[in-house]
């Protein structure tokens, strides 16, 4: 069994890249399939040297080869997980896995993560914030929730960009078969048509609209509705928050092919 994994920040296109990459009869791709990985992110940010990160790990995959082995035509297990991303040197040595970085325009990224409930009071799960040795914890506390998902944002990919040899633009892989055929070829996997990627680029994406739609659908049935913030696109942000994005992500934006 060949290992290939496509890893990002979340709102980066995670599921569309999964089921495109399921077309083929010897790949079998999911998107984030494992609940565990949620409680695994943090651990693996906060204390990667952990012994029962590495015993999590070899036991997932020990699963995934069960799960798999029955499956005589799949020569290819991929995930498309966003909440690998502290593991990728694992997943190198461990599996052999060739690992992709996929990064989105943070124009797009960060009112889509706005829009749910990172770094909202009350959330449910354990946030990713900076460490000692960041520029940004001094600052954490004064920083407004808009900076801290700019920040977040521009972490990911950095640390992403040191770690993994390959970073491809998302927009580019939904808008030039030839680059998508470069991401192929880099995961050493089977070859999806053109036809098949133009079907699969014309679909709907999974966007914050959707998520949008959602919340208002369960108000008007009357169930419990979430609170939603939207801020908009970039030209409609005030002038403090193009500052503070184009402080905060400005620079590595630019270094991923990204103009502010």
């Amino acid at each position: 069994m060949k290992y290939f994994f496509i890893t990002s920040l979340g709102r980066s296109g995670t599921k569309f890249f999964a089921n495109m990459l399921n077309h083929s009869n010897e790949v079998m791709c999911f998107h984030e399939p494992y609940r565990e990985d949620y409680v695994s992110l943090p651990l693996s940010y906060y204390a990667s040297d952990l012994k029962v990160l590495e015993s999590n790990l070899q036991e997932r995959f020990k699963d995934v080869e069960l799960k798999t082995s029955a499956e005589s035509s799949c020569n290819y297990y991929g995930e498309v997980n966003s909440l690998l991303r502290y593991n990728t040197t694992w997943l190198k040595n461990n599996l052999n896995a060739k690992v992709a970085h996929v990064v989105r325009d943070p124009k797009k990224v960060v009112p889509s993560i706005y829009s749910r409930n990172v770094y909202k009071n009350g959330s449910s799960h354990l946030e990713i914030v900076p460490q000692n040795s960041d520029p940004y914890a001094s600052q954490w506390g004064k920083m407004s929730r808009f900076e801290k998902i700019c920040w977040y944002w521009t972490h990911t990919n950095n640390r992403l960009s040191d770690d993994l040899d390959r970073c491809f633009k998302f927009e580019d892989l939904i808008s030039d078969y030839g680059k998508f055929q470069e991401l192929i070829n880099y995961l050493e996997i089977p070859m999806i048509p053109e036809s098949v990627w133009k079907t699969e680029v014309s679909k709907p994406k999974n966007t914050s609209k959707t998520a949008i739609f959602r919340v208002k659908a369960k108000s008007m049935l009357q169930f419990k509705e979430s609170d939603v913030e939207l801020i908009g696109g970039y030209n409609e942000w005030s002038e403090d928050m193009k500052k503070s994005f184009n402080a905060i992500c400005g620079d590595t934006a630019k270094k991923m092919g990204y103009g502010i």
